[in-house]
């Protein structure tokens, strides 16, 4: 036999085993996306037996994120704050609480993410768009939110009242990091609550509980501590921020279960109910 001949005989083996191999890779992953799906079906059956319902735009699908270390850094956070009020002077309290002074107003920020602003009459007008104001106002503090507000007390004929917003940190949303936005006759004059902090200073992958653990998770939660709910409305995989005086602080994986009667926190690695502060 030639070399040519050779040559095209080891090809044609070689394509072979390839053919083998990637029938042999879609036949498994078929079979576990079928395991899967029968999983879910099957904690969804459960909850319905026992009276709760899954809301049919539910999302069911896995999800992957990591666990993050976050660190404060106060230049930036100094570069943010003159965005919004101006060059500030800066008064250190101790207890890594920093104090500015703008032009427009004063802020308070502690290491913990901790925020508490004043702002200036006349200096931020919301034009009648009061959840666009303060979507941008965040957006000027360097902080992303989620797109719908997670509570709104609004006067809409005088403008008055106040919404939150919820921050998220690359597309995910940060449950117990809220901003609230206080406005007056149509203008921004304060904001309160916890910010994500500024720097991923590590991150860490871990194996999280699926879908259906999560599902039956809940169900246990609900019968174990009586709580009534007939329907499960969304299932958001979230992060906790567990944050210190000293700057530091980790988004932890959390699956978030929104019902007809409240929110329950299953944290996403342990699977134990998280308390969220």
């Amino acid at each position: 036999m030639d070399s040519v001949k050779v040559k095209n005989f080891i090809i044609l083996v070689l394509l072979i085993v390839n053919a083998i191999l990637l029938s042999v890779f879609v036949s498994d992953t078929l079979r576990e996306r079928a395991q899967r799906s029968g999983a879910v079906e099957g904690a969804v059956q459960l909850l319905a037996e026992n009276g709760i319902s899954v809301a049919e735009d539910v999302d069911l699908s896995e999800r992957e994120i990591e666990t993050l270390s976050l660190a404060r850094d106060t230049e930036h956070e100094e570069r943010m704050v003159t965005n919004v009020l101006g060059n500030a002077a800066v008064s250190d309290q101790g207890g890594n609480i920093l104090l500015y002074f703008g032009s427009r107003g004063e802020a308070g920020f502690r290491g913990t993410g901790g925020v508490e602003m004043n702002l200036h009459s006349g200096e931020y007008s919301a034009r009648g768009d009061l959840t666009g104001c303060a979507r941008d106002f965040a957006r000027s503090l360097g902080l992303r939110t989620v797109s719908e507000p997670v509570s709104l007390n609004l006067d809409e004929d005088s403008d008055e009242g106040t919404l939150e917003l919820c921050c998220s940190y690359d597309g995910v949303r940060v449950i117990n990091c809220v901003l609230s936005f206080t406005f007056a006759d149509g203008e921004l004059l304060g904001v309160y609550g916890t910010r994500v902090l500024d720097t991923v200073t590590g991150e860490r992958q871990q194996e999280l509980i699926d879908v259906p653990t999560v599902l039956t998770r809940f169900l246990s939660l609900v019968l174990e501590n009586g709580h009534v709910c007939s329907s499960l409305d969304e299932l958001e995989l979230c992060y906790n921020m567990q944050a210190n005086a000293a700057g530091e602080a980790t988004l932890t994986p959390v699956w978030r279960i929104e019902t007809d009667t409240g929110e329950f926190f299953i944290n996403a690695v342990t699977g134990l109910q998280e308390t969220v502060t």
